[in-house]
């Protein structure tokens, strides 16, 4: 499913170099390392944001290393959920859909359990709720690789375990291939 072999990343200032990792389809695969060793470095470049300086991505195959972000069908997730304040949860979830009368998006709304809430703006949101409304804008685009950037960081211990409930569920029903950076070791171990 995903193959990266020999990957070199420089930022100048920071230099991810010589990677090489295979996760299959379906897989919910962690990467568990400290801050600053450039676990999201190594998101960011398979999602198409950083180039690489040497090496190859492969995704289902195909050769994905130059391709634009937005022709990999990945969709990312990060620790402070990025989204939009000026628009609604129900307007936030729709916003990468091309139709909007899609049936994929009440069904991820009801799969996230956010019906009650998508009339809200994301200052009224608690972090579970902000992180399952994220999720659902990643969900909603169909992607065969969700690549997830310390989604669990921000929240409290209970929110915590809801929401890794709710990310294993994701990659059984959905089939999903899940990337899941981490700092923290207990919340890699819970995971796989």
């Amino acid at each position: 499913m995903i193959r990266i072999v020999d990957l070199t990343v420089d930022l100048a200032e920071f230099i991810l170099k010589d990677v090489n990792l295979e996760i299959k389809r379906g897989e919910y695969f962690v990467v568990l390392g400290p801050t600053g060793s450039g676990k999201s470095v190594l998101l960011e470049t398979i999602a198409g944001l950083y180039q690489a300086k040497k090496g190859l991505i492969y995704i289902n195959g195909q050769d994905v290393t130059r391709a634009e972000p937005r022709k990999r069908n990945i969709s990312i997730v990060y620790q402070d959920y990025m989204l939009f304040p000026h628009l609604t949860v129900k307007e936030n979830i729709r916003f990468g859909l091309k139709e909007k009368d899609s049936s994929d998006f009440a069904a991820i709304v009801d799969f996230l359990d956010i019906l009650p809430i998508l009339h809200r703006r994301p200052d009224t949101l608690s972090g579970g709720e902000s992180q399952r409304v994220a999720l659902a804008r990643a969900l909603v685009t169909k992607p065969v690789v969700l690549l997830l950037d310390e989604p669990l960081a921000a929240l409290d211990i209970s929110t915590k375990e809801k929401i890794m409930r709710e990310l294993r569920q994701i990659n059984k029903k959905m089939g999903i291939t899940i990337i899941h950076i981490t700092h923290e070791r207990s919340e890699a171990i819970a995971l796989v």
